[in-house]
This record gives structure tokens, sequence and C-alpha cells, in this order.
């Protein structure tokens, strides 16, 4: 097989197996094993060898990740996009994650609404944001029912409107009602519902 290193930048290097690139390696990983910038054969034994560093490294990486905080999948996913690892590697260390039940999508999107809930975001700003990781509604649907309820919706609206208008209070009535539907509605919130905690409000 034909190996091609490349480096890129000072602490890692681009692996490229028979034209594909398989990963990058930390230089200090790779050095050991093949000088900078090579390019030559090497017998399927010293690729296999090399493979099973590249996957090492994939699992590392992930690991180090998701110790810091939860992730998605697909941000997991993106993350060894970037780090340029093949789609093999990439979904076995991801597997390997979810074995491990270091990875799970279920308990990432109740961090997620619980986080959003606690900033009183609304219901359609969370489901889009769960969408944005292609998290499938299965693993939150129930559950953003109990986390977000409409009452606490209904709430979180009354609460907004009321810091907005005491912000804003200099404002003619009229523009004041303006400025506040189009805030809480680019937030996600139902014009009927905003509608509502205006017509309580005032």
């Amino acid at each position: 097989m034909k190996l091609r290193t490349t480096a890129k930048n000072r602490y890692s290097a681009r692996v490229e197996l028979d034209g594909i690139c398989r990963g990058t390696l930390p230089t200090r990983v790779l050095l050991p094993l093949f000088p900078d910038n090579f390019e030559g054969e090497i017998s399927e034994a010293e690729a296999r060898e090399l493979t099973t560093v590249l996957k090492k490294q994939a699992f590392s990486i992930l690991v180090d990740y998701l110790a810091k905080a939860e992730h998605s999948e697909m941000q997991c996913r993106k993350l060894l996009q970037r780090k340029e690892f093949e789609p093999r590697i990439s979904e076995e260390a991801l597997q390997r994650c979810r074995e491990l039940n270091y990875l799970d999508d279920a308990r990432f999107a109740e961090v997620l609404i619980r986080s959003y809930v606690s900033r009183k975001a609304s219901r359609r700003a969370i489901i889009a944001k769960l969408r944005e990781q292609r998290i499938p509604a299965e693993l939150w649907s129930v559950l953003l029912e109990e986390l977000y309820p409409r009452q606490q919706a209904e709430e979180n609206i009354s609460e907004l409107l009321a810091k907005y208008c005491a912000t804003h209070r200099d404002l003619p009535r009229q523009k004041l009602k303006e400025r506040a539907f189009g805030y809480l509605f680019r937030k996600g919130f139902d014009l009927a519902d905003i509608q509502s905690s205006w017509e309580e409000l005032a």
C-alpha cells in the first residue's frame, strides 16, 4: 500500500493510504512510526498497525470531547469529519461510545431541553434546536411535554413581556406593542399567546 503523510500544522499530520485520507494523527504519535512528510510503499502489516492507531485516536478524541459535556451524535460526527477521519473509522468510534454509554442522543436531548427551558426559550425554538441536531422526535417529544407544559410557556411569555415593557416604557404604547410583539415572535412564541399576555398585562 502507498502511504503519504502531510503536515497539517506543527502538531498534526494527515494520513493517506492509497490516495484516501484516513484521518489525522498528532505528530508525536506518528513520528515513532514514520518520518515527517513520508511518501512510499508500506506493507499490509504496517497499514493495519497504522489503521489501528487511527482508530484509537478517533476514539480518544471522542472520549475527551464527551467528557467535557454532553454532545449529540451529529456534533461528534462533525468533529471527526473536521479531523478528516474516513467514515468507517468515525462510525466505529461512534459505535464504541454508544456501547459504553458515553454517547446518547436521548440524554443529550434532555440536557438541551432543560437548558433552554431555564432560559425561558419558546417551545418552537427548542424544537428547532433539537431538529438542528437531527435528534429523532421519538427521543424528545414526550420529554418536552413533561419539562415544558403549556402553563410554563404562558408564564414565560408574561415574564418576558413584562420585562420588555418595563425596559422600553418610554415608547408610545402602540410602538411598544409592535416592538414587544416582534421581540417575542422572533423568539418563537405564537402571536395568539403573545396577544393573550399583552391583554393581561394591559
